[in-house]
């Protein structure tokens, strides 16, 4: 497992409730799932070849049956993480892709990320607040297995962003450069204050 880039005393307490008695926001601290990324002419039939599904249209996502994620940012880098499962076949591609069995045109992407989790129906709410891009039609157009990945800023801070929805209605994954883990943490929790009650989630 990796290490959580949140300060520890964060984390210390996996239910706090502020605000409003009924909490409606919830943030997670997704960082320690398993990821790398790759791009180059080769990096799609490399991936195609590996067993993931790669989305075709540009800044895209798909969610495999086996719980693997593969975002398609621009034309020809990838992202790809064990969102629900699917670990140990991350890691295999991974080693691969450090190893000098890869392909010659497929070159490895450092991915070092802090990845916060947000769902609750208090999200659209905070999004209006920390970000300029309107999510409301996203979450219209995504679904559990796929759906369009937004390069945007939050807070001041450049992000990689996936709607999804779930059974218990939608979510947002977000990435962003663990230099600033937190400054975003916190900032999120203070404009969330403004908006409802957070809950927040340990490592999940």
């Amino acid at each position: 497992m990796s290490r959580s880039p949140l300060d520890p005393a964060l984390l210390k307490f996996p239910h706090v409730v502020a605000g409003r008695e009924q909490a409606i926001l919830r943030l997670d601290d997704l960082s320690q799932h398993r990821r790398f990324g790759c791009k180059g002419p080769g990096a799609e039939p490399w991936l195609a070849a590996a067993g993931y599904t790669v989305p075709q249209a540009p800044n895209s996502a798909a969610v495999d049956a086996a719980g693997v994620m593969v975002a398609r940012l621009a034309t020809s880098e990838f992202l790809v993480e064990a969102v629900d499962d699917g670990s140990e076949h991350v890691n295999s591609t991974r080693r691969q892709l450090a190893s000098v069995s890869r392909p010659t045109n497929v070159y490895p992407v450092a991915r070092q990320d802090m990845v916060v989790g947000i769902q609750g129906p208090g999200i659209q709410t905070l999004l209006r607040q920390v970000c300029s891009v309107d999510f409301a039609p996203l979450f219209e157009s995504c679904g559990p297995a796929s759906g369009p990945v937004v390069l945007t800023s939050m807070v001041g801070v450049g992000v990689v962003a996936w709607p999804r929805r779930t059974e218990g209605g939608h979510s947002l994954r977000v990435w962003l450069d663990p230099s600033f883990a937190h400054y975003f943490w916190t900032t999120l929790l203070e404009v969330g204050r403004g908006v409802g009650a957070l809950v927040i989630g340990s490592n999940t």
